[in-house]
């Protein structure tokens, strides 16, 4: 009655490293930590920790739902999604009913293995995988690591033929399906931006947290594009289908390292970015970028004027939450990795419609504390009340012999 829980979505790219995280009874004993997951049944495919399965959506993971006998098995995925240039093709997650459900799968000429995962919630639930010649995928096909799960299915394919493959799922509950692909195609970053930076050193800068619903929103993206000879930039929905396409401008020409930029709007529902087109050899391609972005109606502005501290000394850090819609209650929380903040645990603020609250942290850095030591300041704030809403803020500190004192 293990879960695993693969999260990650950039695999190792110049600019990116694969991130694997296991939810099991017999890592979290090893590290000392307590594992919240509710234990299911032998041959039951749940019920499953909420936290896993949030934390699998939101970064473009897939839970899986292993009895202890098939934890050895996890290591087929483990092992794929932490080669070299591994980025996902597809990311699908939806209710089955019964019926069959179809997804395609194009897979292109650059590609040089190509891995299937998927998971399901209800036991019985089955993955059908065709190649481009229509004949079904499955232990015995050639060049193929076929292995079937209580509650899913791995399965990897060296040298895939290019073309369109075919995904038939049947069954009931929910169900995860994540492509990854190892090729020379791949998402580098995608991040939402806006201006900013000192005089003389403006820049579009990253926003901190999520988008905020109805205001402007610009998009950066960056791709490893030299096998690529289109490019084609879209919104999708969790269940993979195309929410709206975008116009993105290429920004320099080194297609090693290609970066675009567009002024785009903002889906009602969760969304994540992709791209597709064709290659050099006119096959097409299709890339997921993992996490899932999701547009907000709350927002949390750091209002620091400072990034460094000195040992010994008391700062005060404020904050603001905005809220962009109806009046409504937050819970806030702020965390810090040397945990020099004191904020006494929670907070709830009431919030009017189209208003903002201020608090602020304070910040006490111990005497002795080594130059150079960083910490992550976090807010988080969530709604209580009213339409469901969160975002949140991290700022960067650096411990500095030399930082100002704050006046007080």
């Amino acid at each position: 009655m293990i879960q695993i829980g693969k999260v990650g979505s950039i695999r190792k790219s110049p600019f990116a490293a694969a991130a694997i995280f296991v939810f099991s009874a017999a890592v979290a004993a090893q590290a000392g930590n307590a594992n919240t997951s509710r234990s299911f049944q032998p041959g039951a495919c749940g019920p499953a920790d909420p936290a896993y399965i949030h934390t699998a959506n939101e970064t473009g993971g897939v839970p899986l739902f292993l009895q202890r006998s098939e934890a050895g098995k996890s290591m087929q995925l483990m092992r794929e999604s932490s080669r070299d240039n591994v980025s996902t093709v597809l990311w699908a997650s939806a209710k089955l009913d019964g019926v069959t459900q179809k997804l395609e799968i194009p897979v292109d000429s650059t590609t040089e293995r190509i891995t299937f995962t998927f998971s399901v919630d209800t036991k019985g639930s089955k993955l059908v995988l065709r190649g481009p010649n229509g004949q079904a995928v499955g232990e015995g096909s050639l060049r193929t690591e076929d292995t079937e799960l209580n509650c899913g299915r791995l399965i990897t394919v060296a040298k895939p033929e290019p073309g369109q493959w075919h995904a038939e799922l049947n069954g009931s509950g929910t169900y995860w399906l994540e492509v990854q692909a190892q090729s020379e195609i791949y998402f580098i970053s995608a991040e939402f931006v806006k201006p900013g930076g000192r005089p003389g050193h403006e820049g579009m800068f990253r926003i901190q947290g999520q988008p905020l619903a109805g205001e402007p929103a610009t998009l950066q993206a960056s791709i490893s594009a030299e096998e690529a000879k289109t490019t084609d930039f879209s919104f999708v929905s969790e269940s993979g289908d195309v929410l709206q396409k975008l116009r993105m401008n290429a920004v320099g020409e080194d297609r090693e390292f290609l970066e675009f930029s567009g002024d785009v709007d903002l889906p009602a529902v969760p969304f994540r970015l992709a791209v597709s087109g064709q290659d050099t050899k006119g096959m097409q391609f299709q890339r997921f970028f993992g996490p899932l972005f999701h547009a907000e109606t709350v927002a949390v502005v750091p209002k620091l004027d400072f990034d460094e501290l000195a040992p010994g000394s008391t700062y005060v850090a404020e904050f603001e939450i905005r809220n962009l819609g109806p009046a409504r209650s937050f819970k806030v929380v702020v965390t810090d990795a040397r945990r020099f903040a004191t904020f006494g645990g929670t907070r709830e603020l009431t919030i009017g419609a189209h208003q903002t609250s201020s608090f602020k942290v304070k910040l006490s850095v111990p005497s002795g504390t080594a130059k150079g030591v960083g910490d992550d300041l976090v807010v988080v704030a969530s709604s209580t009340s009213g339409t469901a809403t969160a975002n949140s803020a991290v700022v960067r500190l650096t411990v500095a012999d030399n930082a100002p004192q704050q006046p007080h």
